[in-house]
């Protein structure tokens, strides 16, 4: 069978589990007014954005205003003076960081609480989820020749695992299954849930959000993320731009996926591009340092949980974050990308990295 008849089976098990969710006790909850505002102005360039819309939406939710001061008067942030208006908050974290916060807070707040599972847990989630939507706007920076608005990759990259939270809420048995086998055997996790629901976590969670009218580029990019190679030719760069993001959010060790290993960042669809700047080690080198020393410094501001220390891939006794053998997963990494060793006796990027922050 072929990689395309595949993702057509995968999608017919994806469209019935979301009907299956249309039609269950379960009720995603609707997309409040302020979601479409909000998203749009993330999309926009900073200085294309009118601030007094901006502060009249969050001054409008007074659940989402006291999270936004919150993060302002908080350790990394705090000042002399506390701050009590969102306009006092804007000077002191900035505009784009005060709208990406917003966004975030936003959508942490729709979902219900999910059940108790081991190996996955509602904060470590969100927490790594937030890490890989600042990793995403990065690599949406036009010198990266990615092509990709930053504000939909900020998007993306932090809504790219809803599916595993439907997941969790609806089938909460069969789900911490899947976590608990993919922690054992060390395999991605979306390969454990090929072969328990027959479909992905990225392929429910794109029909969710499509449900939400999420901006279908942003629906196709979670889609096809775990796969760049197979994406629409117009879908492909926002796809691998989160599959690397992924990547480098899995390298900060800040919040926890479910994955029971780690894809490293030479066996990404991005680094396989020869016409990729990211596919030069020098500009990885500046990119990924520079998202790391964010992520480090303001992990726990925004997201509640802070950096922990965490191998890299790169060392071969650490088994936990080598993918697991091609011949006992499914399509875990892009096709006609292969793996790249590394001595970790030898200077090379992972080292160099280490030794700027461990």
């Amino acid at each position: 069978m072929t990689a395309n008849e595949n993702k057509k089976g995968e999608d017919t098990i994806a469209n019935a589990i979301a009907l299956d969710i249309l039609n269950s006790k379960f009720k995603i909850p609707p997309m409040p007014a302020n979601g479409p505002k909000l998203m749009s102005i993330a999309r926009k360039p900073i200085v294309q954005v009118n601030i007094d819309d901006f502060v009249k939406i969050i001054d409008s939710d007074p659940g989402l205003l006291s999270l936004i001061l919150q993060m302002a008067n908080s350790s990394y942030f705090r000042g002399i003076d506390e701050v009590c208006t969102l306009r006092s908050a804007i000077v002191r974290l900035g505009l784009r960081e005060t709208i990406d916060a917003a966004n975030f807070y936003f959508f942490q707040r729709m979902f219900p609480k999910i059940p108790d599972i081991e190996g996955f847990k509602i904060q470590e989630y969100w927490a790594f989820s937030w890490a890989c939507a600042i990793a995403a706007r990065r690599l949406g920076h036009p010198n990266l020749g990615m092509n990709v608005n930053p504000g939909e990759l900020y998007i993306a990259g932090l809504l790219h695992g809803i599916g595993k939270l439907i997941l969790a809420v609806l089938y909460p048995f069969e789900f911490s299954k899947c976590i608990q086998t993919a922690a054992r055997l060390k395999a991605p996790l979306h390969s454990v849930e090929l072969d328990e629901f027959g479909t992905a976590d990225t392929n429910i969670g794109s029909r969710v959000l499509q449900i939400w009218h999420i901006p279908s580029r942003v629906c196709r990019g979670i889609e096809f993320y775990q796969n760049p190679g197979l994406a629409p030719k117009e879908e492909k760069n926002i796809a691998a731009s989160i599959q690397y993001a992924y990547a480098v959010a899995s390298m900060a060790g800040i919040g926890k996926t479910g994955d029971g290993c780690v894809t490293p960042l030479e066996s990404t669809w991005i680094a396989g591009e020869s016409g990729s700047p990211l596919s030069k080690n020098e500009v990885q080198e500046t990119v990924v340092a520079e998202i790391l020393a964010s992520l480090d410094e303001k992990s726990g501001s925004f997201s509640g949980v802070y950096h922990e220390k965490q191998e890299t891939v790169s060392e071969p006794e650490n088994k936990h974050l080598q993918p697991q053998d091609s011949s006992n997963r499914r399509n875990s990494i892009s096709p006609g990308v292969k793996s790249k060793g590394v001595d970790s006796s030898k200077p090379g990027f992972f080292s160099w990295i280490r030794s700027l922050f461990w």
